[in-house]
C-alpha cells in the first residue's frame, strides 16, 4: 500500500468516539473501490480564531474522489455521498460543543461567533485549493442541507470546467492567496453561500 497516496474521503473523529457509531456512518458512504480513511484526534489544542479550530467532525473529500473515482462509479455514489453527509451532519447539529481556550487566546475570541463547533466540510478543489463550509448553529437544518447541495454542485462544476468555473471566479474576486483556506458561510438571510478569507472573518467576527 502507497502511504503517501491521498485517499477519495477521510472522516475524522474526536479520539474516544465509539466505533460501532463510526462503522454506521461508513456503511451510508461506502462503495467497492472507494478509498475511505477514518482519523481520529485529539481537539484540545485549539488556534487562535474560532474559524480555523479544527471542528470536532470533519467530513473531507479529496481531488482523487473527483478525478477518478466519481468518474468511474458515476452520479449514483454523488448522490450517496450527499445523503451520508447530510445523515452526520445531522448528528452533529445535536450536539453541544463548548470551547476550551488558552488563557492568553480568550481576547481573540469572538462573542458573536455562530458557526458550529462541532461539524466542518472540506473539498479539495481541482486547483488543490482547500475550501471549508461552516455550519451556522443558528439556521435550521435544512439550510446546511441546502448549503451542502448548493456547494457540492459548484465543485463538480470546478472539476470539469476549470478555470471558466463559478468556484475559480469566486476565489479570484476575493483576491484569496494560493495558501489560504477558502472559508464558506451560509448567508442568514437568502441562504445562499459565500466565500470568505481570513481577514473577510477577522471583520466579520470582531
Amino acid at each position: 500500500m502507497d502511504k503517501h497516496k491521498i485517499p477519495d474521503i477521510i472522516l475524522t473523529y474526536p479520539t474516544g468516539f465509539p466505533e460501532e457509531l463510526i462503522i454506521q456512518e461508513i456503511k451510508e458512504i461506502h462503495a467497492d473501490k472507494l478509498d475511505l480513511k477514518i482519523l481520529k484526534k485529539d481537539n484540545t489544542n485549539f488556534m487562535a480564531f474560532e474559524w480555523i479550530i479544527p471542528t470536532m467532525f470533519i467530513v473531507y473529500i479529496l481531488k482523487p474522489y473527483f478525478n477518478s473515482f466519481l468518474s468511474e462509479a458515476g452520479k449514483d455514489h454523488y448522490n450517496i455521498l450527499k445523503k451520508g453527509i447530510k445523515k452526520i451532519v445531522e448528528k452533529a447539529k445535536l450536539v453541544n460543543a463548548k470551547m476550551i481556550t488558552a488563557t492568553e487566546s480568550t481576547e481573540k475570541l469572538s462573542k458573536n461567533y455562530n458557526q458550529s463547533l462541532v461539524i466542518s466540510l472540506t473539498i479539495q478543489t481541482k486547483s488543490n485549493r482547500q475550501i471549508k463550509l461552516l455550519f451556522d448553529n443558528d439556521l435550521d437544518k435544512s439550510d446546511w442541507d441546502y448549503a451542502i447541495d448548493d456547494l457540492l454542485e459548484i465543485v463538480i462544476e470546478n472539476y470539469e470546467l476549470y478555470p471558466n468555473d463559478k468556484l475559480t471566479n469566486a476565489i479570484n474576486g476575493k483576491s484569496i492567496k494560493e495558501h489560504e483556506t477558502v472559508y464558506i458561510i451560509i448567508n442568514p438571510i437568502d441562504k445562499q453561500i459565500g466565500f470568505y478569507n481570513d481577514m473577510d472573518l477577522i471583520k466579520k467576527y470582531k
